[in-house]
């Protein structure tokens, strides 16, 4: 029996773009089994919004009626964690490896392979889990639920306890000779989390300020604390929790409400009984005293401990249900330490403690204020906690700059109502989830314009200083916190489970070894076994009928401003210029590549001729939504050889604001103050805390970059502006400032003298045709601003090298990449090897790597440009890795995949490219057809290749996979002792702090 969609029900879904949405919908009034408990028009989302409860199960549902094709179906339970043995995330991942209506081993990967989803995940918090889908056709929309409904309430893994093994954690011993370990998906997961500093500083402020309530403890699962999960406790875990009554369920969108509540009630809630379980979270007792605590991190052996301490302050600050209160933190976050001129950057500047401080705040049922600050030392500790308090004072006593509140509340009023996502329901979801939480009122968190309009009407009543008198200078529930790198701690600590594992082993009896192995086998055989054809139709498919022929495609208009080529992608923006300004790199000479990164650290954040940075600062927020810069790169005519680097400056203002917009981008580029060099000393150390946190967080783009930089020109490009190499570049630059001043001075004056020349710019502009004249008016004004010198474009010459490298970090898990440009060797790109990507990514490496390896991922990317990388992600495993890499081509050489198969394979492949944008998005995307020369016939012929792709197709193209693994190009980035014991695989072993 195929256990898809009934087919009545089936029908009215499909027929239900026919069905009027505005059916008369009466509170009190019962529906499908849901009573209408409020009706009401948000103007926030300009939608009217339904809340229900479900009568029997006790489930809530929310509906935001909005006119979005991109629908967005979510089921939240509260997950409340008792210990860190990780059963929340866990059970996220679980729930998603089969149900009773669809028994294959994961409908999930399922799912990946063949859905028009716009967006599938799971997500788990310190209080709940949730599990989002979207879609923008009906049809997969009500697939996707239905599947979701089935994995969270009638999941397979109450039973079989090899999922949690997979999922979780297990022992593993393949041959009685083979030394005993612990693998499983989320175990690796959060090694590699644990690796990161940053989350370990947060995980120990969670755990001290709330020792007697579910935030001590960490819900993604600490992997000391993993291993103590059992099938038994996980099990009633999902029992308790994963109950109706304990559900809050979104629907976002524009399909039909009626079919919704019919489809929820009739197969999943109604066969519910409410429960009384109580699930609500106690609030942690107020501190008498503020904690303070030292704790270490790990760093490899030999690196430097002198200005790498983290040193933090935090503060309880209030309940997330208090709107007004919480928002009005979010803005004294930024004013009291983010913005440029904020009271308590200023001071720690002055100070010289750290190179950087960040100011968090994060929203929970009780709020948390982090001050934060990176490279510091152990004795800074007690005047940085002086320092902050004495700012606090300072800024209570004498108030904060009214232009700098001014600019931090408009740019925050801008971000709230322009909503710049295309995943509306899931930044609804966001938005709403304390609200509902904890007050039992979704609308709170949504309806923003109230709490707004209280906090401006009181910014003259002092409401920010207020705060920090009575919330963070009185407040004795806080935490200072050292955090204290140490030399060689991760391999102590692999050195200390290996120990105790071997231990074990040792304790073992022969029968007791022998039934671990074939437990272990038997896994293995598991995760290798197929899912039968039966099994596979259970999971609900569109046919390719039910895509459209014609690839996305966006084309934008010519004009020309002041001798300035404008691009114009006409787009409704509801009264928002997005604009976009493009300056080639190629007019700077090769050796000042790297400073086209740092000027993206710099711009907008220097004095200029008309304003100090602070000042600056301030007009930004005040007159646009954002202001940035970034770097990117095309490829003309999509070929390596044709790099085309661009620095990218992306603003944002509505129409009344856009000349001013235009005057301050050009004060930017133009008038900038390079020889200050105080600020720029300031500046350049802060940039390398940033990046020296990146680099130790972003392993998989650092080895990407380092790889690709030896085949590729985009490789090397990114290697010198976001890999190693550039990491190594701001690291001089920061330690010998002070020898180097002048040289970098005059660097910066040349590359931005060669970048911002009238003859070097290519602008975009998104807004609609009737906002189009004020934009160019404003822009007309400045235009003549910019010189008129020619420029030249170079041609680097990038010598690439034949080495293989290692990073070594603290990680306590590896990020493998292996990759090469295949059109070097003669290939060409068709639409198919998209479908060869989608099928390696997600039937091959998705079980070799992550169920069979127990890496958090494992992928491939195929572009057009010829590059090709297959990575892994927080991955156990290293040389094992690199094998499954070249074990590829024998994969493909024997695929096999029917019709249905292929099908599958097809509309997954789809779906990744027929995904929602903004304007802003769709902008960025017509510039780049531009750019690289693509044509609406090229995207519809790479179309119907993709739609025409049978299994021969990918067979025969295990030639094209053969040819780029026999080239051997890979790097690696982890733990200190896996890349030792695998040192005769690589050229270098490059250690992040030299």
């Amino acid at each position: 029996m195929n256990k898809t969609i009934p087919s009545v029900l089936l029908a009215a879904v499909l027929t239900a773009s026919a069905c009027s949405q505005n059916e008369n919908y009466k509170v009190n009034e019962v529906y499908h089994g849901f009573r209408l408990i409020e009706k009401r028009f948000v103007a926030e989302v300009n939608s009217t919004c339904y809340y229900f409860i479900h009568e029997k199960s006790g489930a809530r549902l929310m509906k935001v009626a909005a006119n979005d094709p991109n629908k967005l179906f979510n089921i939240t339970f509260k997950t409340i964690p008792e210990n860190d043995f990780g059963t929340p995330h866990i059970l996220e991942h679980a729930v998603l490896n089969g149900s009773k209506k669809f028994p294959v081993k994961s409908p999930f990967d399922v799912l990946l392979k063949g859905s028009l989803n716009t967006f599938l995940n799971a997500m788990t918090s310190s209080e709940y889990t949730t599990y989002p889908v979207a879609s923008m056709n009906l049809k997969d929309y009500f697939n996707l639920m239905h599947v979701y409904l089935d994995a969270v309430f009638d999941p397979l893994m109450l039973e079989d306890e090899r999922i949690l093994k997979q999922e979780g954690w297990h022992y593993e011993l393949p041959d009685k000779d083979l030394p005993l370990i612990y693998k499983g998906v989320v175990y690796n997961e959060m090694k590699g989390s644990f690796s990161n500093p940053l989350y370990l500083l947060y995980n120990h402020v969670f755990k001290k300020l709330f020792p007697d309530n579910t935030y001590g403890f960490c819900s993604g699962g600490d992997p000391e604390a993993i291993t103590g999960l059992t099938q038994e406790y996980y099990t009633e875990f999902h029992r308790k929790f994963y109950h109706p009554s304990n559900s809050y369920i979104l629907l976002y969108g524009d399909a039909n409400l009626a079919d919704e509540l019919e489809f929820i009630g009739k197969n999943y809630l109604d066969r519910f009984q409410r429960n009384d379980l109580n699930y609500e979270i106690p609030l942690q007792k107020a501190f008498t005293e503020m904690k303070v605590i030292t704790e270490y991190y790990a760093v490899p052996e030999g690196s430097p401990l002198k200005d790498n301490t983290y040193l933090c302050l935090s503060f309880v600050t209030g309940k997330s249900t208090d709107r007004t209160t919480t928002l009005a933190f979010d803005l004294l976050t930024n004013a009291l330490i983010n913005h440029e001129t904020a009271p308590l950057r200023l001071a720690l500047q002055e100070s010289g403690i750290g190179k950087e401080v960040m100011g968090w705040f994060v929203e929970s049922q009780q709020n948390v204020l982090f001050i934060v600050v990176p490279n510091a030392n152990p004795e800074d500790a007690i005047r940085f906690r002086e320092i902050v308090y004495d700012t606090k004072n300072k800024v209570v006593s004498e108030g904060f700059d009214k232009s700098m509140i001014e600019g931090i509340v408009n740019r925050a009023e801008f971000s709230l109502r322009e909503g710049d996502t295309p995943q509306k329901g899931l930044m609804l979801l966001e938005m709403m989830t304390q609200g509902w939480f904890f007050a039992e009122d979704p609308f709170l968190g949504i309806e923003f314009e109230k709490p707004l309009a209280e906090i401006k009407q009181n910014l003259d009543n002092r409401i920010l200083e207020s705060l920090i008198e009575k919330q963070l200078l009185g407040n004795p529930h806080a935490l200072m916190l050292t955090m204290v790198p140490e030399g060689g701690l991760q391999a102590k600590t692999d050195a200390r489970i290996e120990n105790e594992l071997a231990t074990l082993k040792s304790q073992l009896s022969d029968e007791q070894i022998e039934a671990l192995v074939n437990e272990t086998n038997q896994l293995m055989e598991y995760q290798l076994r197929e899912d039968s054809p039966e099994a596979l139709a259970t999971i609900p498919m569109l046919s390719l009928g039910d895509i459209s022929p014609n690839a996305l495609f966006f084309s934008v208009e010519d004009h020309t401003v002041g001798g300035i080529p404008i691009k114009h992608l006409n787009e409704f923006t509801n009264g928002i210029h997005y604009a976009n300004f493009y300056f080639d790199i190629r007019a700077l000479p090769q050796e000042l590549i790297p400073y086209s990164a740092l000027l993206t650290a710099l711009l907008g954040k220097l004095d200029t001729e008309r304003y100090s940075f602070g000042d600056l600062d301030n007009e930004l927020n005040i007159h646009t939504g954002g202001f940035s810069v970034s770097l990117g790169t095309f490829m003309g005519k999509r070929s390596d050889d044709n790099l085309i680097p661009k620095l990218v400056i992306s603003a944002k203002a509505t129409s009344t604001k856009t000349e001013k917009m235009s005057e301050l981008i050009a004060e930017i580029l133009l008038r900038s103050n390079f020889s200050e060099k105080q600020r720029l000393k300031t500046l350049i150390t802060r940039h390398h805390a940033q990046v020296d946190a990146n680099i130790k967080q972003n392993g998989m783009s650092y080895a990407m970059n380092r790889a690709a930089s030896t085949y590729s020109k985009r490789g090397m490009f990114n290697e010198l502006t976001s890999g190693v190499d550039y990491y190594r570049f701001i690291t001089n630059l920061s330690d010998n400032f002070d020898q180097l001043s002048d040289e970098i001075v005059n660097k910066l004056t040349i590359a931005a003298r060669l970048l911002f020349s009238k003859s070097n710019i290519v602008g975009l502009i998104t807004c609609s045709q009737a906002d189009l004249p004020v934009y160019m008016a404003g822009l007309e004004k400045v235009s003549g601003y910019f010189p008129e010198t020619h420029t030249n474009f170079i041609d680097w010459n990038f010598a690439f090298s034949d080495v293989n490298d290692a990073i070594l970090s603290a990680s306590q898990v590896q990020y493998v990449v292996k990759g090469y440009d295949f059109k070097k060797l003669g290939y060409e790109w068709s639409g198919k090897i998209n479908v060869l990507s989608q099928i390696i990514s997600t039937d091959w490496l998705q079980n070799q790597v992550r169920v069979m390896g127990g890496a958090y991922g494992g992928f491939c990317g195929f572009s057009p440009y010829g590059s090709v990388y297959f990575a892994s992600y927080r991955d156990p495993n290293l040389k094992e890795t690199l094998d499954t890499f070249d074990a590829t081509v024998e994969y493909l050489q024997n695929f096999e995949a029917d019709d249905q198969a292929m099908t599958r394979y097809i509309i997954g492949t789809i779906a990744t490219l027929d995904q929602p944008r903004t304007p802003s998005q769709k902008g960025a995307t017509a510039i780049q057809y531009f750019f690289e020369n693509i044509t609406e016939d090229m995207l519809n012929h790479e179309r119907r290749e993709i739609l025409s792709t049978h299994a021969k197709d990918i067979r025969n193209m295990a030639g094209l996979v053969k040819d780029i693994m026999s080239q051997d190009k890979y790097c690696v980035y982890g733990s200190e002792t896996k890349i030792t014991e695998n040192k005769s695989l690589f050229s270098n072993l490059i250690r992040i702090s030299e």
